[in-house]
């Protein structure tokens, strides 16, 4: 059901509110929620989507985070029939999901018409909206909702997640990747506009006040987290200055071919791991699995 944003009233014609006078519009072609958002926000910078375009296809990071999603999606919710990505961004996890899984309706939510531009472009089959995830306008809709590396942009953390949790069906569940461990932090994650990094215990106990029950936390990123740690550490011995240039310069997606191979290959190794059933105790991301509370 669609429900208006901001009283979370059932919508009328799925586009108009009786009770508040809210109105959907469309911009770019989209059907917007949260049309004052459309063009930017301090959540994420606005002018980051034609670089991920680009720089996605070639990263490993991306195509080893997709194979642990894809995998995750089987595994723990195998008859969902729909989903919806918040923040889907350019649309690369959404590509790599509605391909592996055309049986499922797909849909991608972005703050931003600029990357669902993108989006559609590569999965012309999924339907797209602009919203605000703090807002999310359906109430039992979903079978599953993902949220991938979203939810640190997001100073109002826990309230994306409540939302998620009304949005989604009896019986569904989400599944969210984050950035792990705040001694982590550095320079990169306030260019990227993050607002925190999480601990197991932080993520576990905000997704379980929204109304969820975890039911798996992976790390991932794990065999590669010292060279992770090597990393943030050269930027914050860095000056400022000299950091930004560096991550300007996408210098941690913008990857030598040989030494891309050689990460994609040990990130293979990894899932291999992960999917005998052995749980890293770290690594550069989180991954968290969680069902509605009160659902069989």
């Amino acid at each position: 059901m669609k429900v208006c944003p901001d009283c979370n009233s059932e919508l009328l014609n799925d586009s108009s509110c009786g009770c508040c006078g809210f109105k959907t519009k469309m911009i770019d072609g989209f059907l917007a929620f949260a049309p004052d958002l459309a063009a930017g926000s301090d959540s994420f910078p606005a002018n980051a989507h034609e670089k991920l375009f680009q720089l996605e296809k070639n990263c490993f990071w991306f195509s080893e985070r997709n194979r642990l999603i894809i995998w995750t999606l089987k595994k723990y919710f195998p008859h969902a029939q729909t989903a919806l990505e918040i923040g889907c961004g350019t649309g690369y996890v959404l590509n790599g999901l509605s391909s592996t899984y055309p049986e499922i309706k797909f849909t991608g939510a972005d703050i931003y018409t600029r990357g669902l531009k993108f989006a559609a472009e590569r999965v012309p089959q999924a339907n797209f909206i602009q919203m605000d995830a703090r807002q999310i306008p359906f109430r039992d809709e979903f079978d599953i909702i993902g949220a991938f590396d979203v939810i640190e942009h997001v100073e109002e953390d826990q309230q994306v997640l409540s939302q998620m949790c009304k949005a989604v069906r009896p019986g569904g569940g989400i599944i969210v990747t984050v950035p792990q461990h705040k001694w982590l932090w550095s320079v990169t994650d306030e260019l990227g506009c993050h607002k925190r990094r999480y601990t197991r215990r932080e993520l576990g106990d905000k997704i379980a006040k929204s109304g969820f029950e975890v039911i798996k936390m992976v790390s991932f990123m794990s065999l590669l987290l010292p060279l992770i740690a090597i990393l943030r550490g050269r930027y914050l011995l860095c000056t400022k200055k000299m950091t930004e240039k560096s991550v300007k310069s996408e210098s941690e997606l913008r990857i030598n071919p040989v030494l891309n191979s050689l990460f994609r290959a040990v990130c293979i190794l990894e899932m291999r791991i992960i999917k005998i059933g052995f749980s890293f105790p770290a690594g550069g991301s989180l991954l968290c699995i969680a069902k509605k509370k009160g659902d069989a």
